[in-house]
């Protein structure tokens, strides 16, 4: 199954996620899709299978569900860890420059109660 390059879908107006924004998203994306595509072709095929094809396919799907979630485990703990980072620069940059950081926020905070007023 090839990869699209289509954005993921969005949610409540959250615009979508650029494909290249980040590449363990589109791998994410890729290998769930496969694993879907798999799925759906165990279904297709169960009647027809005896009962040896089946513990092989079964075996198969539950090796292929293994390692997806091997994946997603790494995944989880790359974005935790940039999570951390991103973290921890906020909170220096507002250490070191605290008006920017309350000026910003609070025109942030004016912008959305405008926006929430007007509907």
């Amino acid at each position: 199954m090839q990869a699209s390059a289509e954005p993921l879908p969005t949610r409540a107006g959250v615009p979508p996620v650029p494909p290249a924004m980040s590449p363990d998203v589109d791998r994410l994306t890729r290998d769930f899709r496969q694993l879907i595509a798999d799925f759906e072709t165990l279904l297709k095929n169960v009647q027809t299978l005896s009962n040896e094809g089946a513990a092989v396919a079964r075996a198969e799907l539950t090796r292929k569900l293994a390692d997806a979630r091997v994946k997603f485990g790494a995944l989880k703990e790359a974005a935790g860890e940039r999570a951390t980072h991103a973290r921890g620069a906020t909170e220096e940059y507002v250490r070191r420059e605290p008006l920017k950081s309350v000026l910003v926020a609070a025109a942030v905070g004016a912008i959305v109660a405008l926006v929430v007023a007007r509907r």
